[in-house]
């Protein structure tokens, strides 16, 4: 089974929706509190799976906060707060003290405090939090036909950052050869190791946007979450920096496929008939928009050429 096999198996037995307006299937599930929207999301991380090796614990505790705030960003609103439980197997001081500032520190950034969680003993360290925002008007998932897709700033990054890992880790590179590359490629460590939700952008979009969802699994599985589609392959490679281009060249990797399945970018995928006062709006907070494609009537293109869905999903073996 994979992940997608499980979330359809969950939702198939969870009848029960209550109150809430949105419920399984989009970044947050949402309620109605009078004329605003109360949007909750949570997400899971552990050691083995979640937080290369070059995180330092302040940046373990960053991200387990960016990854959920992300999820409130992806519907346009307001973070509010955010509950994290923490499980640990052999818990050290400097460890947890260094864990909890990098979650403070961003957690201000964001304007979201954490204001509880729980702790308990675990196999390996496993954070997961609950985030909970605000907006009177939540953007869910899937664009109406005609609409212009795009981005916020760029993708690629990630990958490419994963990449120097993987081939140090098979022995493709020495410790000296990675050590000089993770020098070389700042920019591309510091988008692996310290990402951004991006909050403001997604409030600053709020009116103009008809569908919104963040880059966590890769644009070739979140492109699902727009509904049909043609993306040009042209302004796909305008979406990756140039540094990720000259690695991509350096390394031999497909370009596009960079783009496709870089994971946790946390960049805003959206679709909007109002492009240019999306991107205005950008421009304002120093925030780029790149188009890529169409939302159409039937069907999920590249160019002329039927799309095939990639990105990250989690499997499971039985």
């Amino acid at each position: 089974m994979n992940e997608l096999d499980i979330i359809k198996t969950i939702y198939s037995n969870l009848k029960y929706t209550g109150k809430a307006v949105k419920t399984i299937g989009d970044d947050c599930a949402v309620f109605k509190l009078g004329n605003q929207y109360l949007t909750i999301t949570t997400d899971m991380m552990f050691k083995s799976t979640h937080f290369p090796e070059i995180l330092t614990p302040f940046q373990i505790g960053m991200r387990v906060i960016t990854a959920n705030v992300s999820d409130i960003a992806a519907m346009c609103a307001k973070p509010l707060g955010i509950v994290v439980s923490m499980g640990f197997n052999h818990p050290k001081k400097e460890f947890i003290e260094e864990l909890t500032k990098g979650m403070d520190f961003i957690a201000k950034e964001y304007e979201c405090p954490v204001v509880g969680g729980d702790t308990n003993k675990s196999k390996e360290l496993a954070l997961c939090g609950t985030a909970f925002g605000i907006t009177d008007n939540p953007i869910y998932r899937g664009g109406e036909v005609g609409d212009d897709i795009a981005i916020t700033n760029d993708v690629g990054r990630v990958y490419c950052a994963l990449k120097i890992i993987e081939m140090k880790n098979k022995g493709i590179i020495n410790k000296r050869v990675f050590k000089n590359l993770l020098n070389e490629y700042s920019d591309i460590i510091k988008k692996l190791s310290e990402p951004r939700a991006r909050v403001k952008e997604g409030i600053a979009i709020n009116k103009y946007v008809n569908s919104c969802c963040d880059i966590s699994d890769g644009l070739g599985k979140d492109l699902y979450y727009v509904g049909n589609f043609e993306i040009s392959s042209k302004k796909l490679l305008n979406t990756l920096p140039k540094d990720v281009m000259e690695f991509c060249d350096r390394f031999d990797l497909n370009p596009i496929d960079v783009a496709l399945n870089s994971g946790e970018e946390f960049e805003l995928l959206f679709t909007t008939k109002k492009y240019n006062d999306v991107e205005d709006e950008l421009r304002k907070l120093s925030t780029k928009s790149i188009k890529i494609g169409k939302v159409i009537d039937d069907g999920h293109y590249i160019d002329s050429d039927e799309f095939k869905f990639g990105g990250y999903v989690h499997k499971w073996k039985i």
